[in-house]
This record gives structure tokens, sequence and C-alpha cells, in this order.
């Protein structure tokens, strides 16, 4: 029986030095920090192209469009703008246009009120602008472009048949620009003024749809 002791103390003994010879090689082969790694993963990187937006402050342009006067019909416009961008939300305009006027259609019903039947019509106006929506327009499913909706007020004159009338404007619009240096406009204007050239005495609305191209600098 005593015999047997030994025995069993030196089968213990020759399984649990394997053991700690397997643990010390492990420990002498694990990776110190710092150390490369072993296995790099592939990882296909994608090309991130960063958009330029420009930076400048002035903004110089022109436009078409029709501009409706109340009592007179409707004319073709052409005009011209320059606009200051104070900051990101406001900026400051200043347009100034030529169109026509005539009395043509009043004189069919024999009430004809101009000098001449077609008149020369010109204002300018400086107005206050505030972009409501910064956002973007989607062309396809590649192609994206920065858009701002924006409301328009201000003060000028519209000079016709050797009248000058003070005149408010308010309008709303949407400026596109395809490229960081090129804006495009959609605007809807209605300028108000005082007219009596009917015999009474009121403010008319008059508006006018236009479509401008302008440029940064």
């Amino acid at each position: 029986m005593n015999r047997s002791i030994p025995f069993l103390l030196l089968s213990v003994l020759s399984v649990a030095q394997p053991i700690g010879a397997v643990e010390a090689r492990a420990a002498d082969t694990a990776p110190l920090p710092g150390s490369e790694q072993v296995i790099r993963p592939e990882i296909d990187r994608r090309d991130i192209r960063i958009p330029r937006i420009d930076t400048e402050d002035y903004e110089v342009g022109a436009y078409v469009g029709i501009l409706s006067i109340e009592d007179f019909g409707a004319r073709p416009v052409f005009g011209a703008r320059l606009a200051y961008h104070v900051n990101e939300d406001y900026f400051v305009e200043s347009v100034i246009a030529m169109s026509s006027i005539s009395d043509e259609a009043l004189c069919n019903n024999g009430l004809c009120v101009l000098p001449s039947r077609v008149e020369d019509l010109t204002y300018f106006a400086v107005s206050v602008g505030y972009n409501l929506f910064p956002s973007e327009v989607f062309i396809a499913k590649k192609y994206a472009m920065n858009a701002s909706l924006y409301l328009l007020g201000g003060i000028g004159s519209t000079i016709y048949a050797n009248e000058s009338h003070f005149t408010g404007n308010i309008g709303m619009g949407i400026r596109i620009l395809p490229k960081d240096w090129l804006a495009m406009h959609l605007t809807i204007r209605d300028f108000l003024f005082q007219s009596d050239f009917l015999g009474t005495s009121k403010i008319t609305n008059n508006f006018e749809l236009s479509f401008g191209m302008s440029v940064y600098f």
C-alpha cells in the first residue's frame, strides 16, 4: 500500500510538466504590444470627392421673363441683378429691368390713356433676401445640385409714360447651383405701386415671372 503512493505522485508530475511547458511556449510566442499584425484585413476603400463650395460673396447676372401690369396686360421683361451675400441666411439684391406697357386693349373699348399706344417701362428695386430652405436638387441618381428657396422684399421705382411711381416688391424664388460659381434663378414677384391712369387712384399688383443666370465673383 505504501509503495503505490510514490508511483501515483510520479504520474501526476509527469502529466503536469508538459502542460506547464505548453503554457510557457505560448507565452513566448504571444505578440508583444505594438508588434505588427499577422493577418491584415483586405478593405476596399471608396474614393470620396469633397464638393467645392465657392466662398465669394458677390453675384451678378441677367434675367428674362414676363411682366404683367394691372389693366395693361403682360409684356416681356429683361433685367440685370447684383447681389451681396451678407451671410448664409441673408443677402441684399438690386435689380434694374426694362419692359413696355400698352393700352391697345383699352383703346379698343374707347379708353386710350397713354400718349402713344406702347410706352417704355423701366423699374429698379433694392431688396433684402432670406434663404429659407438650403437643400439639394437631384438629377437621376448620381448627380445633385445645391439649391435654396428664398424670400424677397424691398422698395424701388417704376417709370413709364413720363411718370415715376414709388414701388414696393415682395416675392420668392429658387436658386440652383449647377457649379460652385454658377447659379440659376426662378423668381416670382409682385411690384406694388399706386396708379390713377384709369381715373381712380389705387394700389396695383404687377406680377413678374422670370428666369435668370448669375455668376459669383
